[in-house]
């Protein structure tokens, strides 16, 4: 196998030997016109081309025989090999003139033959009886003008409530460009400016819960970014909803009622909310699956009594909810009630609040005053507690007289901030609230 191919190598440098040939492409003509380039520009889907060529030989044995001369084009980013257009080729190409012989082409290209980044063409020429030599002219550049983009339109125009969800706005799938897409979403509230939405990258878009009125269109690129397009606006247009009113609640025995609110959408969520000792706090809860009223539940009186003696005080209050709007109903102490025990109505929890105390100053630096209305002797404990002290502190334990004044001088190491008090009257907690020290 060396010894063949040795052979023909040997017989090729041969007949090569003294001998130059080449082949120039001596001119181009584009639509009829003279060009050095070729190039596709915007929706030009062909062009006609003439390639004339001239091969120069330095030795012609036989200006007869018939060697082969051919067209041929190629992608820029394919690596397959060249491709030869229709009537791009010459299998009896002779050199009638001696050493110099031209041949003009006249083929059709197409946009579809080359990429995005364009091709070349050039025309190679192969002598008589040589299947393995070939001689090529320089190659002549083919560039494309990406094809504007259209049928970029969105639709979706829409009128919704205040903190009511969207529906999708829908997008046409594009045209032009080179095929392949890139979307990028914007949006601007009211008259602002437009802004990308982050993360926006589809056809479609899904704007989801607005609480403002909102236009959107959609950018489309394509060729390498080299192309782009806006489409046509879409407004999503919020009407804002009233703030919710008469949201009362009522208290009769074991049951609340609570009133029908107005404003928001005109549908409403309910949710009621327990929170022990005091109202706001940090341990609130939800009581769960409850309507427009609530009958309160048994296991909140266990959780109110233990025996006969209070454990901690609670509270309740609804929460509405329409669209994005929300409202706090005013608050009620859940009565008390167990085995022993019946329920107590607003009036009789009203007497005994009565018998409260005072607190002033409030905010305060350097004493606290608890007056009593109490109307007759009373044992009591006041205890001052906070995120601050390690443990409850009691400030006074014993008996008051109607209407005595106990007064607190606070310690010189309390530190400024926000402290709680309970006062107890035997085992039932009568009053609870907040002390500023500053």
């Amino acid at each position: 196998m060396k010894k063949i191919t040795l052979s023909i190598l040997l017989l090729l440098s041969i007949l090569s030997f003294g001998q130059s040939v080449s082949v120039t492409v001596t001119e181009l003509k584009v639509l009829n016109m003279d060009a050095r380039t070729i190039n596709f520009g915007t929706n030009v889907q062909s062009v006609n081309v003439s390639i004339t060529a001239t091969v120069t030989t330095s030795y012609n044995e036989d200006p007869t025989a018939l060697g082969k001369i051919a067209v041929y084009y190629k992608r820029n980013s394919h690596t397959q090999g060249p491709s030869i257009p229709t009537n791009g080729f010459d299998g009896s190409f002779q050199m009638m003139n001696g050493r110099t012989q031209s041949k003009t082409f006249k083929i059709t290209l197409y946009r579809s033959d080359f990429d995005d980044f364009g091709g070349n063409v050039y025309v190679q020429y192969s002598p008589p009886g040589n299947t393995l030599l070939n001689y090529k002219s320089d190659i002549i550049n083919v560039t494309k003008i990406p094809d504007p983009i259209s049928n970029n339109v969105i639709s979706g125009n829409q009128t919704i409530n205040e903190g009511q969800s969207t529906s999708a706005i829908s997008g046409s799938t594009p045209s032009g460009g080179d095929g392949t897409f890139i979307y990028t979403w914007q949006q601007k509230v009211a008259n602002g400016s437009w802004m990308n939405i982050s993360g926006a990258t589809n056809k479609n878009y899904s704007p989801g819960v607005l609480t403002s009125t909102t236009s959107y269109r959609r950018i489309v690129t394509s060729a390498a970014y080299a192309v782009t397009s806006t489409s046509n606006e879409v407004t999503v247009t919020v009407i804002s909803l009233p703030t919710i009113e008469n949201n009362v609640i009522t208290l009769n025995g074991n049951n609340i009622s609570g009133s029908l609110p107005t404003g928001g959408t005109g549908t409403y969520q309910y949710s009621w909310i327990v929170y022990i000792d005091e109202v706001p706090a940090p341990d609130g809860f939800v009581i769960e699956g409850s309507g427009q009223n609530l009958e309160i539940p048994s296991w909140l009186h266990n959780e109110y009594w233990e025996g006969e003696n209070i454990k901690w005080p609670m509270y309740i209050y609804r929460r509405v909810a329409s669209g994005n709007k929300f409202s706090d109903s005013n608050w009620v102490e859940i009565p008390l009630l167990n085995s022993n025990r019946t329920s107590l109505t607003e009036t009789n929890l009203q007497s005994e609040l009565d018998e409260i105390m005072t607190v002033y100053p409030n905010p305060t630096s350097e004493e606290v005053n608890f007056a009593t209305n109490f109307s007759t002797n009373k044992e009591i404990n006041i205890v001052v507690y906070s995120d601050k002290l390690q443990n409850e502190k009691s400030v006074f334990r014993g008996v008051v007289e109607p209407n005595q004044v106990v007064n607190w001088n606070i310690p010189s190491g309390y530190q400024k901030g926000l402290y709680y008090y309970k006062i107890l009257s035997g085992n039932k907690k009568v009053k609870s609230g907040k002390i500023i020290i500053r």
